[in-house]
């Protein structure tokens, strides 16, 4: 193999691995070189992070004494690894669609794929980095010399990564191998990305989670319950030089053999076939059509279809559901108080709260707000039918809306159980979510028309129109403050023993009077334009 050849392939596998971090790194003017340079410089950085992040957690615990401990960590790090090759996977072999433009190219394949593995692996490896912390600070407590933890740190840390990057690429290649891959592609690419959002959240409220479980005091720190699949580590690091843990090392050694040894003999000489069965599936395959369906019917299936994006659905997801995941979460971790101790003079305050929920949850990378725009080419067309532009566009509002209703209420809702809110409480909080959304899904949908943007070649061109990802987060945390601010006064409103009647009833009163002139507002600004 030609190893000028695989660094260079490996250098254009990079772009494809994140394709949004690519599309802004591009945008600030990076071309060539610079572009694989500040790709390469952004994973470096995410790995001193973790390092700094996780490593000051983990010095302050004696994991050779704490088994359970060490379980936990490497299965939190088994997580984010499995969910960071499950996207680099998809992205590079799937998403990228390359395969075939290397076959006049004098490469051979077995470069080609050494090139993908060794792209994904390095997008792996700085996530899982304190993992070496983990590995030493365990075998030197332990009583083994500097240097023996060291090595024995990095033999293992080997031995872990090539295990995780073995049995995800068999698990994955495996799934993509089916009928049912093949026939629901898009969705099984979005639940990945989704998964991988979800651990990756999950990652930062382990560390509150832990750090709220340790006892500091003098009688020493409380174990947690041990994972026993990574037990077998735990032996090697903490028993290095004894029969029982070198037993082990060689086991661990064996296994990783077998599962490198499965992936070349049974994935990689079937990869070209596989991606070549799959062009010529997708070529052949026929949407199937109803009939007897009417013009709205027709138009409300096409509006769904647009939102199949799976780069979409994983952002939405990200920015919908990673504020109320943390919010949750710290709750739960800090003892909360108890409201089921609250009274109905606080419904108020929970429809307030609602509200607030929904500018929290709905932003530029909403369903609703980018709705209009994937129409792309199909939007002058639509326009030049005799067909009212108002009431095609009334329609594709609502069935946006309608989603963006359903996933703010269903993680209202959620919340809602697992904080355990009073019935009482509950249906205004609820209420308040889906008011909030519908006023906000009509300034989204109508700022996404003013934006409007259907020359766009990636989905992450939608989000940065207008203010871009400065002006996302300004809005997320000054939503987050701003609506603190108006909870906590209502709050102490209520508490003054102020008559909830007439708090209650002001506040809605002047909640129904902004709410009517925001809708004026939007119809006589937006929707009374279009007739224009």
């Amino acid at each position: 193999m030609n190893s000028q050849i695989i660094k260079r392939l490996i250098a254009v596998n990079m772009l494809y691995v994140n394709p949004s971090s690519t599309n802004q790194i591009r945008k600030k003017g990076h071309k060539g070189k610079k572009v694989i340079r500040s790709i390469v410089q952004q994973y470096l950085m995410s790995g001193v992070i973790f390092l700094l992040i996780y490593g000051a957690t983990m010095v302050m615990i004696d994991f050779s004494k704490l088994p359970g401990f060490f379980t936990y960590y490497m299965m939190l790090f088994a997580l984010i690894g499995f969910s960071q090759s499950l996207s680099a996977i998809f992205n590079v072999f799937f998403e990228s669609k390359d395969l075939q433009d290397y076959l006049p190219l004098p490469i051979k394949q077995g470069e080609v794929f050494v090139a993908k593995f060794l792209a994904v692996g390095m997008t792996i490896v700085p996530f899982l980095l304190p993992l070496l912390i983990l590995f030493f600070l365990t075998s030197y407590k332990s009583g083994y010399s500097i240097v023996i933890a060291v090595v024995g740190a990095i033999l293992l840390f080997i031995i872990f990564f090539t295990l995780l990057f073995s049995l995800c690429s068999l698990i994955v290649f495996g799934m993509t191998k089916t009928k049912l891959f093949r026939r629901h592609k898009k969705l099984f690419t979005s639940l990945m990305l989704g998964f991988s959002m979800i651990v990756s959240v999950g990652g930062v409220l382990a560390i509150n989670f832990t750090q709220n479980s340790v006892d500091h005091s003098s009688t020493g720190i409380a174990d947690r319950h041990a994972f026993s699949v990574f037990l077998p580590f735990y032996r090697v690091m903490h028993e290095l030089f004894s029969v029982t843990g070198l037993i082990t090392l060689l086991v661990l050694l064996a296994v990783t053999g077998l599962l490198l040894l499965a992936l070349k003999f049974f994935v990689i000489p079937s990869l070209y076939e596989q991606f070549s069965d799959e062009a010529s599936h997708t070529a052949a395959t026929k949407r199937k059509r109803k009939t007897d369906q009417s013009l709205k019917q027709l138009l409300a299936s096409y509006n769904r279809q647009l939102l199949k994006n799976p780069n979409l659905i994983m952002q939405v997801l990200t920015s919908s559901l990673i504020m109320p995941i943390v919010m949750i979460g710290t709750i739960v971790t800090t003892s909360p108080i108890n409201l089921q101790t609250l009274t109905p003079k606080f419904m108020g305050v929970f429809f307030v709260a609602g509200i607030v929920f929904a500018t929290i949850m709905l932003n530029q990378t909403s369903f609703v707000s980018n709705l209009i725009s994937l129409d792309r080419e199909n939007f002058s067309f639509i326009q030049s039918l005799p067909l009212s532009l108002e009431k095609y566009l009334r329609q594709k509002f609502w069935v946006g809306c309608k989603i963006q209703m359903l996933i703010a209420g269903g993680v209202g809702i959620l919340i809602a159980v697992v904080l355990r809110f009073p019935i009482f409480l509950s249906l205004p909080f609820i209420a308040g979510i889906l008011w909030g959304t519908y006023l906000l899904s009509l300034h989204f949908f109508s700022r996404d028309y003013r934006l409007l943007n259907v020359t766009w070649t990636n989905i992450s061109q939608l989000f940065t129109r207008g203010v871009g990802n400065y002006g996302l987060m300004i809005w997320m945390f000054g939503s987050l403050f701003v609506g603190a601010i108006l909870i906590v006064l209502y709050v102490v409103a209520v508490m003054m023993n102020v008559n909830p009647v007439l708090l209650n009833g002001g506040v809605m009163i002047w909640l129904a009077i902004l709410s009517v002139a925001w809708l004026l507002i939007n119809r006589n600004n937006f929707w009374k334009k279009l007739n224009d």
